[in-house]
């Protein structure tokens, strides 16, 4: 064989390992691209998912932030209604001493306190009631003592059995116990 087929067998033979090489070359080329598309992938949909629960996050945060506002900004509104109802009341029972009216309710007052006190007692009223107290103890037949030192806007307490026993009737008590309780009517109605 002549040096040139040599050369040429061996050009045929360097050019088949080197496109087999070549061939190798691309498909691990090939293989390492599709990995790193993968990873890529993989890589952005942790990130965007990462990211859709940072932003899930933050919305629930600022929803349940508004909602606590708002519930807040109802209860204020609610509490200056029911304050300014009460106000207005407290005005206008406070409108009523020296009326008929307020002796007859006055009367019922004190007599609802004086249920079962059967000793002597202490009736402490406001100075600008102590003489229609004492009309009252008279005619229910009750051995009291009228205290005028209470501020209050209509309304007695009882003190008997030396303090022991303490009845709490008036108009403030009253309205403490019916505003606690229109309150809790008032959110009720609000939240339904």
């Amino acid at each position: 064989m002549a040096i040139e087929d040599i050369f040429k067998a061996l050009e045929e033979q360097a050019d088949a390992e080197v496109n087999h090489i070549l061939h190798i070359a691309t498909v691990q080329s090939d293989a390492v691209e599709h990995e790193a598309r993968d990873e890529a992938e993989r890589i952005t949909g942790a990130k965007i998912e990462a990211a859709d629960h940072a932003v899930r996050t933050k919305a629930t945060k600022a929803v349940n932030a508004a909602r606590l506002q708002v519930k807040r900004d109802l209860a204020e509104v609610r509490d200056h209604a029911v304050d300014a109802v009460f106000a207005q009341a407290k005005e206008r029972l406070a409108a009523m001493r020296g009326t008929a009216e307020y002796e007859r309710v006055f009367g019922a007052l004190a007599k609802e306190a004086l249920v079962g006190i059967d000793s002597e007692c202490e009736v402490q009223v406001a100075p600008a009631d102590a003489e229609l107290a004492k009309k009252v103890i008279a005619d229910l037949g009750i051995a009291g003592t009228v205290v005028p030192t209470l501020d209050t806007i209509g309304g007695v307490i009882i003190s008997a059995h030396g303090g022991r026993v303490v009845r709490r009737n008036t108009f403030e008590s009253r309205m403490l116990k019916a505003r606690s309780v229109a309150g809790a009517q008032v959110a009720e109605v609000l939240h339904s």
